[in-house]
């Protein structure tokens, strides 16, 4: 049996430069479903009890071509200069992964900076926040439910 699978279990976007934590994490998956992700962990060198030269050789060219195709055609071009999957996906998460860290910090900032406005419907503001805290939890920022309810206390207007 092929080990490669002819279908993508997970539809991948192409990356553009947002969100990349979440692409990251739908490419990992796809290159585990096509038992390819160790291509992007180690060097040949590491492996060479476990794959053959050929064998590795021909999951380094497939990852590559995965990789590169799930990114825009800019991001895809600048990254086809590195000839390794590994150098690509290191150098992806060195640039992106602190650019994530920079949006963390924005959208805490965002939450802390968060203001009702009286002259607004209370109940649209309450599920702003609560999708602001929703975003914070996914990016592993998290805002439990009794720090939410004493933030929506403290930050309502005097009456």
């Amino acid at each position: 049996m092929d080990k490669y699978i002819p279908f993508e279990i997970v539809k991948l976007q192409s990356f553009g430069g947002l969100e990349y934590n979440a692409w990251r994490r739908k490419t990992q998956f796809g290159l585990k479903s096509h038992q390819i992700f160790y291509i992007v962990l180690s060097n040949f060198s590491d492996n060479t009890e476990d794959v053959s030269e050929s064998q590795w050789l021909s999951d380094e060219d497939y990852c590559r071509d995965y990789l590169l195709n799930y990114l825009s055609g800019p991001l895809a071009e600048t990254y086809s200069k590195f000839k390794t999957a590994k150098k690509i996906r290191d150098i992806l998460d060195a640039q992106f992964r602190k650019e994530e860290e920079l949006s963390k910090s924005h959208m805490v900032d965002k939450f802390l900076d968060f203001k009702f406005r009286e002259d607004m419907e209370i109940t649209s503001q309450v599920t702003d926040l609560e999708n602001l805290r929703c975003k914070m939890n996914t990016e592993n920022i998290g805002v439990t439910d009794i720090f939410l309810v004493s933030a929506i206390i403290y930050k309502l207007p005097a009456a």
